[in-house]
């Protein structure tokens, strides 16, 4: 990477690094600088900038800019790369998993961990992380493909909140194994295109019962032993299986609780597409907010919706524009640049983003 003045910075060149503006992030790093962007940040009181020692050509830094934003993903050579590893890591899950269930295998912890931070070393940043895993469409409600992704996106989430390695560990463990319990519930429930009714959602609470049991069996740290017990509770006491409140709940579960949320809602399933964030953003400020830990939830939150400032949004009444500036006081209700005319959406409830471009 090199680091130039601004006033050298050119179309097509990589962001190196993210930049802030105070506490607020307004550009991430790998952002391909077009003229809008550099004139932005020619406005912040930074004198140089890191760039990636590769400089993009202008033409293909339009094409890049014009594409959409899953599309930029799929196509790049990184994420091509993690589906590849992604798609072995999955397999090699479902195998353990089997092995433990039906054979009483024991459960290789440091091996667990290793598989995941492998697979995150390959998106290159954390941000990138989210990216990769929101455009893994193959799966569709696999719930081993889900315990690998909430693995992750708990690791990169315990990094947000400042904890330490062997912290990090233990949450991710924690993520991989939350749903244990599933292997022990009837496939078809799982597989079920559809709204379980009463009976049937009754047998899949078990789910976490009889994790706990499994992990317990299995002489694994208790906090990821707590994490499949209760990663369904909330702290209003509305959750199950115990309808616990708030310091009742293991801090790992807590955690893992909003991942599990989060990947559930922005992945596809058989009867819906995949949420928009800030669809998802939206409907944790509308309920979750009491429901879930409050640092925990509002970090991950801020964390998610500044991922996609500076990309090009599209709204529910059909006009396009660029995500420019997000109120921590109302995530989902940002601010969008459309035709030079900024329109801020804590103003106008009728408005939501319907897809990032």
């Amino acid at each position: 990477m090199q680091l130039i003045e601004k006033s050298r910075l050119k179309d097509g060149m990589v962001l190196g690094q993210d930049i802030y503006f105070g506490n607020q992030m307004v550009l991430r790093k790998g952002t391909v600088l077009d003229t809008r962007l550099i004139d932005r940040l020619r406005q912040f009181n930074v004198p140089r900038v890191m760039i990636e020692d590769e400089v993009i050509a202008t033409y293909e830094a339009n094409i890049y800019q014009c594409s959409s934003y899953s599309q930029r993903i799929q196509n790049s050579p990184e994420f091509k790369k993690f589906q590849k590893d992604y798609d072995v890591e999955v397999t090699e899950f479902q195998s353990m998993l089997n092995g433990v269930v039906e054979r009483n295998q024991e459960i290789n912890v440091e091996n667990l961990y290793h598989q995941v931070v492998t697979l995150l070393k390959d998106t290159g940043n954390t941000i990138n992380a989210f990216d990769m895993v929101q455009n893994l469409r193959h799966y569709d409600d696999s719930t081993y493909a889900h315990s690998i992704n909430v693995g992750l996106l708990s690791n990169v989430f315990a990094s947000w909140l400042g904890m330490d390695e062997e912290q990090k560990k233990l949450v991710t463990v924690a993520g991989i194994l939350h749903d244990i319990g599933k292997t022990k519930m009837p496939l078809y429930l799982i597989q079920k295109p559809g709204k379980l009714n009463s009976q049937e959602y009754a047998v899949i609470q078990q789910h976490t019962n009889m994790g706990f049991q499994i992990l317990k069996e299995n002489n694994l740290n208790i906090h990821i032993c707590f994490t499949a017990l209760q990663h369904h509770e909330r702290c209003d006491g509305g959750g199950y299986p115990g309808g616990r409140k708030q310091k009742e709940i293991d801090e790992f579960a807590k955690i893992v609780s909003i991942v599990d949320v989060y990947d559930a809602m922005t992945s596809p399933r058989v009867y819906r597409k995949p949420m928009c964030p800030f669809d998802v953003i939206n409907l944790f400020e509308e309920e979750g907010l009491q429901k879930y830990e409050s640092a925990y939830i509002l970090t991950f939150l801020q964390r998610i919706a500044e991922t996609y400032l500076n990309e090009r949004v599209r709204l529910n009444d059909g006009r396009e524009g660029a995500l420019v500036y997000i109120d921590r006081q109302a995530l989902s209700r940002p601010t969008i640049l459309i035709d030079g005319t900024a329109v801020d959406l804590r103003k106008y409830k009728d408005l939501a983003i319907e897809e990032i471009l």
